[in-house]
Order: C-alpha cells, then structure tokens, then sequence
C-alpha cells in the first residue's frame, strides 16, 4: 500500500491540540454549585453518562484522523510482470563404450560418475530443452529434446555401457546430436560431448561432423575423461562364467576433441577425476545461461473507501452519543 498525497497526514499533527482544546472548554462549562458540605458526596461514583463523556470526544478525534487518511489517499499497489526467456536447446552426448567402465574415479566407475554429474546439470537447468545420445560403435537417441527433465533423468539412469558393438564413435555421435538439432529455433545451440577415447568407428570422421555443427550454428563442449593407463574395466567371459578386468585402452584422440571445440566456438575440457568433471559441467552451466528480459507493470487501485466509511461511522456514533445519552440541557 502507498500514500498518493503522504503530505496530508501533516494535519494529524493538530489532533492532540484538538485534544487539548477539548479538554479546556469541558472545564469552562462545567456548572458549579456550593456545598457547606460536600463529605456526603465523596463516596459517590459518576454515573456512566459521566463515564461515556470521553468516548463522545475520542469517536470525533478518530473520526477526524481517518479523514485525514483519506485526504492523503491510500492506494494498493497491484503489479504484474511479463517475464520472456530465450531458451538454450542442449544435446548431452554420452559415451557408452565397454572402456567406460573403467574404475580410475575409485570407488566408482567413469559411467556412474559421467551419469551422476550429468544428472546434476540437468536438474539446475530450467526453460532449457534437453536431450540425451549416447554412442560406443554406433549412436541412437535416447531422449529427444525435451522440457521433461525427469523423463530424461529416468532414461538417463537407465544407461549403461553396451558390449556390442564396442568402440568409439565420436564424429558419428556428434553429426547425430548436431542433427538432432537442426530444426531448432532456439537462440543458442549446443552439444556436450563426453567421451574416454578416440574415434574409431564409424563413417564421419570428428573433424567433418566439426564442419557439420559450425555450419548449423552449434557450439560443441568436449570433455575426455579418465586417465590413460590407470584404469581397469571388467569383462564377464561367458565360457568360463566368470569376470576379469582388463586394462583400459589408452588411445585418447586430445587433440581432435580439442579441434572440434575451436572450430564450433566451444571449449575443450579434461577430467582426471570426480570433481574435475564436476567443476567443468559447472561452468558450461555458467557460459550457457538463457537470457530472461522483463517488463514491470504497476497499477495502483484506491483504497480509501475502508477508511472514509470508519470515519463516517465514527462521526454518526459520536453525534448520536451527544443527541441521546449525552445530551446536555443548558
């Protein structure tokens, strides 16, 4: 609530000498008389017209204040604001190949930590579209671009690394999240590629899917993870009906994943252990923010009425009070 005319309520400064005035002239027309002896009265009380005598005068000086209230107009404040986002459409690239499975983010795996970390970002996003390929020796589509976050954090926890076909499809993984991309209108396109090794499957190389995403306006986030050579990932023999670890391949392609970032407008990104992965999903979730404007819109609507009908009643209770119980003869 606010005041459209605060000044007014300098007037409510006079209510006191009101008050005073009041006071004084009450005494100047009290009728006296003389007593030889006035110990018979003193054990007398005031009756309750006597008693009601300061009500009459407190009804005409709160009557008097709520008009001056009036005066300076109280108004509630409705507002209303028009808010508009320019959306981020992100495709989350995921490797899913055997190696994957490697446990150099002891205790876990890198799968399990890529998962988790992955599922982190997607749940501090908002008005953003989403969606989740995953790749090893070839690439599908696990969640198109999506505003439901948690259909997408349920398929996500449903991912794990495929046996067959295993390898490393990197170029065949981005062209297919680029194309996932093509008929959006969103002011900002990306794709965060994740993976633990090099290309080396399928029919487009890294660099020509690069060629594919600069053409589309698509920004390409490349993040190796894993530490070559110091990592074992289990494989289950079937003929034996038990499980060994092998050591993880140690063909990591650096320099490709960091090419298709510099040719994109992207970053490249590596990620020795959990928190490293951690701290670089938290800034792609900083460089890639929606931009949101705002309009404020601000209507005032009066609310003197509450006010002026206290007042109106508190003068009719005062002058009723005077005309009746109070009623003095001269």
């Amino acid at each position: 609530m606010r005041l459209a005319h605060p000044w007014f309520l300098i007037l409510l400064a006079l209510i006191p000498l009101l008050l005073l005035h009041s006071r004084r002239r009450s005494r100047a027309e009290v009728s006296t008389l003389r007593y030889s002896d006035v110990r018979p009265l003193i054990s007398l009380q005031p009756s309750w017209r006597v008693r009601l005598l300061p009500l009459a005068t407190a009804l005409r000086l709160t009557g008097i204040a709520l008009l001056v209230v009036v005066l300076a107009r109280p108004q509630w404040e409705q507002t209303s604001e028009i808010v508009r986002r320019e959306g981020i459409d992100i495709m989350l690239t995921l490797d899913i190949s055997l190696s994957m499975k490697a446990r150099d983010f002891e205790p876990k795996d890198r799968i399990t930590v890529a998962k988790e970390v992955i599922a982190e970002f997607v749940r501090g996003r908002s008005d953003d579209r989403l969606g989740l390929v995953v790749f090893s020796g070839h690439s599908f589509t696990q969640v198109p671009l999506t505003l439901d976050y948690q259909v997408l954090l349920n398929l996500l926890g449903q991912v794990d690394v495929v046996r067959r076909p295993d390898g490393t499809a990197i170029g065949t993984a981005l062209a297919h999240s680029v194309d996932a991309l093509r008929g959006s209108t969103a002011k900002s396109k990306v794709v965060i590629l994740l993976t633990d090794g090099s290309n080396n499957r399928g029919d487009i190389s890294p660099r020509e899917a690069a060629e594919i995403a600069r053409a589309l306006d698509v920004r390409v986030y490349t993040i190796l993870v894993g530490r070559p050579g110091d990592g074992r990932y289990p494989v289950f023999d079937p003929y034996r009906g038990d499980t060994y670890f092998i050591p993880a391949p140690n063909e990591q392609d650096e320099e490709a994943l960091r090419q298709i970032a510099e040719r994109t407008g992207g970053l490249f990104f590596r990620a020795g252990d959990e928190q490293a992965l951690r701290q670089i999903y938290s800034r792609i979730d900083e460089l890639e923010r929606s931009e949101v404007a705002s309009e404020k819109y601000v209507r005032y609507q009066e609310a003197m009425l509450p006010f002026a009908f206290a007042a109106l009643a508190a003068l009719i209770a005062e002058l009723v009070l005077r005309a009746t119980v109070l009623r003095s003869v001269s």
